[in-house]
């Protein structure tokens, strides 16, 4: 019985994530509900034509040639789900330095973790198998205001994996720290201050010429050049509804792109984010009045939000468990957001968002085939994904928790 179990453990530990179980090039799904994510909607009894990585047809009784025939009845697809937050790459064992790389001692608006992200973490597989096809991989630091900017991958786990879209905003923390909020600000606008005077008189400070940089960097200071041409937007980690509002203040006075994550207390302010089109990204599990920023926390905030026309994202404040956006989205449904804005909220919103909706986000012709399977609304916690693709690839949902479920099983005779 032991020489069986040390076998079918092997044979699990050989089914590597991130591998592709398919060898064609053309899939075609059938008869499935389809959630588009789009203004389509839902499609019920439809097919999904995947070739070349992309969908490359969206109809009833499709054909194709040498396709590989997958039979979705009573099956729903989706999109594949976005992480808008996560330190997904960046982070193994929280406690344990040596498997952190969301964090430096060195840089702070230009640190960038294009080049840090893993692959192989085990939380990768571990997440895909819960439905997330990528993830915005943001730092944790904070040397200063700033902690960095963030980039975006597939969680394929390609060893060879480049960044779907790097630098793509910077990240930054307002709200009760160790510093009063006034001088949160003052930094906030010297930094820029400063960084528009290093580009004025950037050729002469290159050859020479004194300039004092501070806390920062040359490649910090190119950052924030960024933010304020409008390249890239703030992705502001804040709560208090009055945060939020000195916030938007900074955004209108320097003409920048914001976004708002975490914003407990958004909903206090829904009409504000929505005249300025400020997105949201927040946690709807999230929603107790955990510190003295976030006291008038709510459970129905995205509704709110939504109802007033803000653009919402979201998320799981757990990297480890960032999968769990989908539980929140469901959360937030049953507190009044409609479904497909939950669907929406994990999906399209986070690809529009961050610029990425020309390739993914939704289900539409020409774009990439990053897809998932379920056994159920997705919505629903009893619901699982029972198959996936990224860019056309099938990948296989086992991870690591998993293969030790089964073995602990089949030792006790339960499997």
């Amino acid at each position: 019985m032991k020489k069986i179990i040390v076998i079918i453990i092997l044979l699990f530990s050989l089914a590597l994530p991130g591998v592709s179980v398919a060898g064609s090039q053309s899939v075609l799904i059938q008869n499935a509900t389809v959630m588009t994510a789009s203004d389509l909607g839902i499609l019920e009894n439809t097919d999904l034509l995947i070739e070349n990585g992309l969908i490359a047809a969206i109809g009833k009784q499709l054909t194709a040639n040498d396709a590989e025939i997958i039979d979705a009845s009573n099956m729903i697809v989706t999109p594949g789900l976005i992480a808008p937050h996560s330190q997904l790459g960046l982070v193994e064992i929280e406690l344990e330095q040596q498997t952190r790389d969301d964090s430096t001692d060195h840089y702070s608006a230009g640190f960038s973790i294009a080049n840090a992200f893993n692959p192989s973490s085990t939380l990768i597989p571990y997440n895909r198998s819960g439905g997330i096809t990528s993830a915005i991989v943001v730092p944790a630091s904070a040397k200063t205001n700033f902690s960095g900017m963030a980039s975006v991958f597939n969680l394929d786990g390609k060893l060879l994996t480049q960044p779907i879209a790097q630098d793509i905003a910077m990240v930054m923390n307002y709200g009760a720290e160790s510093d009063s909020r006034a001088s949160q600000i003052l930094l906030l606008e010297d930094a820029f201050e400063k960084a528009v005077r290093f580009k004025r008189n950037k050729a002469s400070i290159l050859r020479g010429n004194y300039f004092d940089y501070g806390v920062y960097t040359i490649r910090d200071l190119e950052a924030i050049m960024r933010v304020l041409d409008k390249d890239i937007p703030l992705l502001v980690r804040s709560n208090r509804a009055q945060d939020l509002l000195t916030m938007i203040a900074i955004a209108k006075k320097y003409r920048i792109k914001m976004v708002f994550y975490g914003a407990k207390e958004a909903w206090r302010i829904a009409d504000v984010l929505a005249r300025e089109d400020i997105p949201v990204i927040l946690d709807p599990m999230d929603n107790i009045p955990s510190s003295f920023d976030a006291i008038a926390a709510r459970m129905d905030n995205a509704a709110l939000l939504n109802a007033a026309g803000v653009t919402i994202l979201i998320t799981s404040q757990s990297t480890h468990n960032s999968y769990l956006s989908r539980q929140g989205a469901g959360n937030a449904a049953a507190y009044g957001l409609p479904q497909d804005e939950a669907l929406k909220a994990l999906t399209i919103n986070v690809a529009d968002v961050f610029g990425l909706s020309q390739d993914r986000g939704s289900i539409a012709v020409g774009k990439s085939a990053d897809l998932v399977i379920w056994d159920g609304n997705p919505l629903e916690v009893s619901s699982f994904a029972t198959a996936m693709m990224i860019e056309g690839h099938s990948i296989s949902l086992i991870s690591r928790s998993r293969r030790l479920r089964d073995k602990y099983l089949i030792e006790l005779g339960l499997k």
